[in-house]
């Protein structure tokens, strides 16, 4: 979720006073470089208020030209203030590329339960309802879809972590803890920690593994990522836009999606691999770290893999049955060193067990979908719909921060 953010006028304006005063030697006021800046605003980018009038027009038009699409508009009948300038809510998935995949957006009054449970009631019905219980959602889902697999971004895990915590030793263990695929190693890591301190195992170990650590993930997701990057990838792309008039913005977000699919459809027409290539380049650096290990056969596809230079480190095999004691093959989909190992010993082809989710044609099948293009303003259907009137903006204090603070 991204909440929408308005920039500082007051900076905008100096900067317009100091322009003109320098070119032409003449002074205005600061409300008359305000008033020019906002009129200069409203013909490039729209009136905000001219843009709610607009809203249901502009659903009309995205339904006429898009009408396999679910557009809802929810508006408040009621005379009274509106307290809240509107936020801005988005679902983003991962696509067979591990690229973005943006789902679904919307502008609720605030951030609260109810506007989360309307805006995933919708997703959930337009993915399929329980048929999507294996993907990574929200903690407000769990009311809609209980016992769907849930995740927690580490990276801001661990920065609530270090204000308590802090040091490299713990972060350097807290980040094993996370990255372990198997429960005893996950558990190893966890006694390293009470070993340093028993305060922070303490506060770990109130936070389910099945949230934050790959060694608790289920097979259902075939994905064993642990950091929101996706939605960070995607807020930054909004970041000049949530400052625009309502309908400006959400065409910034339209037009993005439909080049996207656009270029995204063209680039996989000439691609000439069956698995998409940032999987492809995953699967072969898992590939070349074979070197390291030495498989031992048992029967037909069973063996035991070992590191030719450690000792203690050791894991089973079965290719026949996807069973393997280190889980990375299990979670992501991907063949892990260890599987790789024991498929070269029987000359079969590694990559022919890539899970289908990141295939070529499970790409092309993805982004098939065309989002067609809409027409302007002037062609829009008037609707019988009353008008609708701009919330009243909050105005919070101190100024108002575009870009997202980067945690380390």
């Amino acid at each position: 979720m991204e909440k929408s953010v308005r920039e500082n006028p007051n900076m905008k304006v100096m900067d317009i006073r100091d322009k003109v005063s320098r070119k032409w030697n003449v002074g205005i006021s600061r409300n008359m470089a305000f008033r020019a800046r906002a009129m200069t605003k409203d013909n490039i980018e729209g009136s905000f208020k001219e843009q709610y009038r607009k809203i249901y027009y502009y659903g009309h038009e995205l339904l006429r030209a898009n009408p396999s699409s679910t557009v809802k508009i929810k508006v408040e009948n009621s005379n009274d203030e509106c307290k809240y300038g509107g936020e801005l809510l988005t679902a983003v998935g991962r696509d067979e590329n591990e690229q973005i995949l943006p789902i679904a957006y919307a502008v609720v009054e605030v951030e609260n339960k109810d506007s989360w449970t309307w805006f995933l009631e919708l997703l959930i019905a337009d993915l399929g309802g329980e048929a999507i219980c294996g993907a990574c959602l929200l903690p407000a889902i769990q009311d809609l879809l209980p016992g769907v697999e849930q995740r927690f971004c580490v990276r801001h895990l661990y920065s609530n972590f270090r204000k308590k915590y802090p040091g490299k030793d713990l972060k350097r263990l807290m980040w094993r803890a996370e990255a372990a695929t198997y429960s005893q190693l996950w558990e190893a890591e966890m006694r390293k920690i009470k070993e340093i301190n028993v305060e922070t195992f303490k506060y770990l170990i109130a936070i389910p593994p099945r949230f934050w650590s790959r060694s608790k993930f289920t097979p259902r997701s075939q994905s064993d990522t642990l950091v929101n990057n996706m939605c960070e990838g995607f807020n930054n792309v909004l970041v000049c836009s949530r400052c625009k008039p309502i309908i400006t913005m959400l065409e910034d977000i339209r037009v993005y999606i439909m080049k996207r699919w656009a270029t995204n459809r063209t680039k996989m027409t000439l691609y000439q691999g069956s698995v998409c290539p940032k999987v492809l380049n995953r699967f072969q650096k898992q590939s070349w770290l074979t070197r390291y290990w030495l498989p031992r056969w048992s029967s037909y596809q069973l063996f035991e893999v070992l590191p030719i230079s450690q000792f203690g480190e050791q894991f089973v095999v079965n290719i026949e049955n996807k069973d393997y004691s280190c889980r990375k093959w299990l979670i992501t989909g991907i063949p892990c060193t260890h599987a790789i190992t024991a498929m070269k010993f029987l000359n079969l082809n590694a990559e022919d067990y890539i899970g289908h989710w990141f295939r070529k044609s499970t790409y092309e099948e993805t982004y098939n979908t065309i989002i067609y293009p809409i027409n302007g303003q002037l062609v829009w259907d008037i609707t019988s719909y009353p008008d609708v009137l701009p919330p009243n903006k909050r105005t919070m204090p101190g100024r108002p921060k575009k870009k997202r603070r980067q945690e380390t």
